[in-house]
């Protein structure tokens, strides 16, 4: 009898751990990139070319980033903000097209972080909680300091987040470290060859 109760309560434990911890969010990274020789008729100049690129959040098919909005600050201005969050609904598609390197990480999250991470996301797209600036906060920084809130990467004010994850490829690093450590699935889409595209 009591080995019964005892095999009842391990696969209840078991089954709530599984619950608890079915929550998945994708990081996705676009690389940096600029035309490739004979090619800049056809292929446009990104932001920041090959030091550029991009960093997003998908929660619940929606992708959420931090973006400029009518210009970009050299310093930070808490009373002019030039910034926004927007989101994207994915449907389950890849929110970058063939022909584009990216990377993505599919992080597993419990309920709590999940439901946090859901109200970070609701409260920034109202209304952005810091503005863009070149030496500011940016996507990448923006996206850590999400990350810090749900308690997956260390902590840090807003002014050494913004000065210690400067760029994409800074974070895109410490993703690579936490996905081997932690066992997240990592999926690399490659760029096409008229790009020469930002290595890691």
């Amino acid at each position: 009898m009591i080995r019964l109760v005892l095999i009842a309560l391990f696969c209840h434990l078991f089954a709530f751990a599984q619950h608890d911890s079915s929550y998945i969010i994708k990081v996705h990274f676009l690389y940096g990139s600029k035309p490739n020789k004979g090619t800049k008729g056809t292929e446009m100049k990104y932001f920041g070319g090959k030091h550029g690129g991009h960093v997003s959040i998908e929660v619940d098919s929606v992708d959420v980033g931090f973006v400029p909005s009518g210009g970009v600050h050299i310093f930070s201005q808490k009373n002019n903000k030039k910034a926004a969050f927007v989101d994207s609904r994915t449907r389950g598609l890849p929110v970058y097209p063939k022909g584009n390197k990216t990377v993505v990480f599919y992080i597993p999250l419990n309920r709590s972080q999940y439901e946090r991470i859901s109200a970070i996301h609701r409260s920034y797209l109202d209304t952005t909680p810091y503005d863009y600036a070149f030496l500011g906060m940016r996507c990448a920084s923006a996206t850590y300091d999400i990350l810090a809130q749900l308690d997956l990467v260390n902590r840090y004010s807003g002014s050494k987040t913004s000065r210690k994850i400067f760029y994409p490829k800074i974070l895109r690093k410490k993703m690579f470290a936490l996905a081997e450590k932690n066992r997240w699935e990592v999926v690399r889409q490659e760029g096409r060859p008229t790009r020469k595209w930002e290595g890691d």
